[in-house]
C-alpha cells in the first residue's frame, strides 16, 4: 500500500480547476491587447466624430477591452494573489458563454464599420498618415473579433463543431423516402405517375 501524500503536495488538477482556463485566459490576453489598440487608434484619428463608423468602433472596442480587463484582472488575481472577485469557473460557465457571444457580434459589426472606413479612405499626397490609422485599427477590429471567436472555440471546440457541422450525419441514413418515389423490387426505374390539375 501506498503511503498517503504529503499535506503540502499539490493536487491533480481536475475539470474546473485554474489550469482549465490557461488557454482560454491567454487568448483573452491577446484580444485584450487588440481591442486597446482597435480603439486607442481609433481615437487618435483626426476629427473621427465626423466618421459614424469610428464613433462606433471607438464605444464598442471601449467596452470589449473594459470587459476583457475584468476578467483578466480576476484571473491573474484568483491565480497570483489569491485575490478573485468571482470564481473563474463559475465566471467563465456561467457569465461568459452569452457575454462573449454578443461580444463577438458587436465587435465583429465594429470591424465591418472600420473595414468600410478604411476602405473608403483615400490619399491625396500619396502618404496619408490618416489613412494608415484607418487600416490599422481595422487591422486589429479583424483580430479581436477572431479573438472571440478562439476563446469560444476553445472553451467549448464539441458545441463549436456541431454549430459548424449541424446535427445531421454525414451517411443521411437518417432520412427515410417517401414509398412512392421508390423503384418496385425488381426495377430500375421508378414508376411514373400523372398528376392533373
Amino acid at each position: 500500500m501506498l503511503p498517503p501524500p504529503p499535506p503540502d503536495a499539490a493536487p491533480t488538477p481536475t475539470k474546473g480547476t485554474a489550469t482549465d482556463y490557461n488557454k482560454i485566459y491567454a487568448v483573452r490576453v491577446v484580444t485584450w491587447f487588440c481591442t486597446l489598440v482597435m480603439f486607442s487608434v481609433a481615437a487618435s484619428i483626426d476629427n473621427y466624430n465626423n466618421y459614424e463608423g469610428w464613433k462606433f468602433v471607438l464605444a464598442i472596442g471601449v467596452i470589449a477591452w473594459v470587459y476583457l480587463t475584468l476578467l483578466v484582472g480576476n484571473f491573474i488575481g484568483s491565480n497570483y494573489a489569491h485575490h478573485e472577485i468571482m470564481p473563474v469557473d463559475m465566471v467563465e460557465q456561467k457569465f461568459c458563454k452569452p457575454v462573449d457571444a454578443a461580444m463577438l457580434f458587436f465587435v465583429y459589426t465594429a470591424t465591418i464599420c472600420a473595414s468600410v472606413e478604411s476602405s473608403e479612405c483615400k490619399s491625396v499626397t500619396g502618404y496619408d498618415p490618416g489613412c494608415s490609422k484607418f487600416a490599422a485599427s481595422a487591422t486589429f477590429s479583424w483580430f479581436a473579433s477572431f479573438g472571440f471567436l478562439a476563446t469560444m472555440v476553445v472553451r467549448d471546440p464539441a458545441a463549436f463543431m456541431k454549430l459548424v457541422k449541424g446535427g445531421a450525419s454525414d451517411n443521411y441514413d437518417d432520412i427515410d423516402a417517401p414509398s412512392s418515389i421508390l423503384p418496385p423490387t425488381g426495377t430500375s426505374k421508378p414508376e411514373q405517375k400523372v398528376v392533373d390539375l
